[in-house]
């Protein structure tokens, strides 16, 4: 595996980012459970996670971000969905005692179909998975339906329109090439603005988006109310 990640590395990366699969999705599932890490807790202290609330993560990958929010609602319920099959096990894997108490549940899912009813969550997240997803608006609207009323939606990247005016080592001389890469594969690279206006199209309330400019390549997290 190491000889084929070496051949191509930078097409891997945007076919395992995309929809892990194998070894290879994997060994970058695990990576982007760590590497995001940092991203993740910044976007559930946006969220401000309460213990009992019921909270959805869209595109859960290897179960980071669920794990992170299962501590938050300690007394609530948090759900995971991917739809690649290797995250979903690895998500599993990660989550294993909380699975087993059924405070955390897995599934095998698609954001424009998520497996849950009609207002049955508080708050619903997606940490860099909204570049992936085939028709935003439509994943939005799911959001939207399996949210209680009032329940919030968080929906962050890490690569966005929101890189600093005076970019770092990182986004100068590795941001731009890797922004136009992934544009070319098909990536909705957004500001925080396009966020907000995605949310209020469908239906959301009170939308607004917090962004830190120099961190990676533009983090960015929009938030708003059902």
């Amino acid at each position: 595996m190491i000889g084929t990640l070496l051949a191509r590395p930078l097409e891997l990366m945007e076919e395992n980012f995309r929809r892990p699969t194998g070894r290879a999705g994997r060994f970058f599932g695990n990576l982007m459970a760590v590497q995001h890490r940092s991203l993740t807790a910044w976007t559930i202290e946006h969220m401000d996670v309460r213990g009992r609330q019921r909270v959805l993560d869209v595109g859960c990958g290897g179960g980071m971000a669920v794990k992170l929010l299962s501590g938050r609602a300690a007394q609530g319920f948090v759900a995971g969905v991917d739809y690649s099959m290797e995250m979903v096990e690895q998500a599993v894997r990660r989550n294993l005692p909380a699975v087993a108490r059924g405070r955390v549940e897995i599934r095998h899912g698609d954001c424009s179909q998520l497996p849950y009813e009609d207002a049955s969550f508080d708050q619903v997240c997606a940490i860099e998975t909204f570049y992936f997803w085939p028709d935003p608006l439509a994943g939005l609207a799911e959001a939207y339906r399996v949210l209680k009323p009032g329940g919030q939606v968080a929906v962050t990247l890490e690569m966005s329109r929101e890189a600093a005016d005076d970019p770092s080592l990182t986004q100068r001389f590795f941001g731009r090439r890797f922004t136009e890469r992934s544009q070319r594969a098909g990536l909705h690279i957004l500001s925080g603005d396009d966020l907000v206006d995605r949310l209020t199209k469908a239906g959301f309330q009170d939308a607004r988006f917090v962004s830190e400019p120099r961190r990676s390549l533009g983090w960015v997290c929009a938030l708003a109310r059902k």
